[in-house]
């Protein structure tokens, strides 16, 4: 499945409320293809790493499984098109020569 119909398909599947156990036993089989489409990984991976908890919404658990995908599901990591990117760029002066006041 695609990550953009995840949030259709929680509202379609599940009735909140519910906690994460049902969600793994209904749900957790599906797979969530990364955007190069070459990655998945299942919804009860995902949840897997989260505590146990109850969702009241589909919002609310879409949200928590988003929050929780592997890099893969990152596109471009450290991109910011606001600036320059802090990890390729000093943060401050490296050497007190350097310093001019």
């Amino acid at each position: 499945m695609k990550i953009r119909n995840v949030l259709a398909s929680l509202e379609d599947e599940l009735s909140f409320p519910i906690d994460q156990n049902s969600v793994i036993e209904q749900i957790g089989a599906i797979e969530i293809e990364a955007p190069d489409a070459q990655e998945t990984e299942m919804i009860s991976t995902i949840l897997g790493h989260v505590g146990q908890e109850t969702y009241t919404t589909a919002d609310e658990l879409f949200t928590t499984i988003i929050g929780n995908v592997s890099d893969e599901y990152i596109g471009r990591k450290y991109y910011d098109d606001r600036g320059a990117n802090p990890s390729a760029t000093a943060v401050g002066p490296t050497d007190e020569a350097d310093v001019s006041f």
